[in-house]
């Protein structure tokens, strides 16, 4: 999730040098029963039409936003010495939920087309007070 975070606000920003991208902020919250993880981007959002799509296994959003721009960081990784696809198979999100869930936990995701992504993980304490998950 960190790495759709980071792709995302790279490539809503091309161009722009790497070090005035906005950040990927992450904010952990924790209480007597479960824990938050918060992972916040400014890259531009989920299309309406591709919201429910992201949670199929083999949907990728890879290649929606097609562009013949060649420049930023996100290019220069890409297109360099050992480079590999780092995305485009459509299992990061589905089988990140399916993990969390498998956990007892929670992933919900709030989008703003146009500005960026937040991402919630909720998972409970594994410490034996709380009913949590068995292995």
């Amino acid at each position: 999730m960190l790495k759709n975070a980071m792709r995302a606000t790279v490539e809503a920003h091309r161009g722009i040098p790497s070090d005035r991208l906005p950040p990927v902020s992450i904010t952990v919250a924790n209480n007597d029963i479960d824990f938050i993880i918060k992972i916040s981007d400014r890259g531009g959002g989920i299309r309406h039409e591709l919201l429910q799509k992201v949670w199929e296994y083999g949907f990728t959003s890879a290649g929606y936003e097609e562009t013949t721009e060649s420049e930023g960081i996100f290019d220069a990784i890409m297109e360099g010495p050992g480079a590999s696809a780092m995305f485009g198979y459509g299992f990061g999100l589905p089988a990140c939920k399916a993990y969390v869930e498998y956990l007892g936990g929670q992933l919900t995701l709030e989008t703003m087309q146009g500005i960026g992504t937040d991402i919630y993980i909720r998972l409970r304490h594994v410490d034996g007070k709380m009913e949590s998950f068995r292995i």
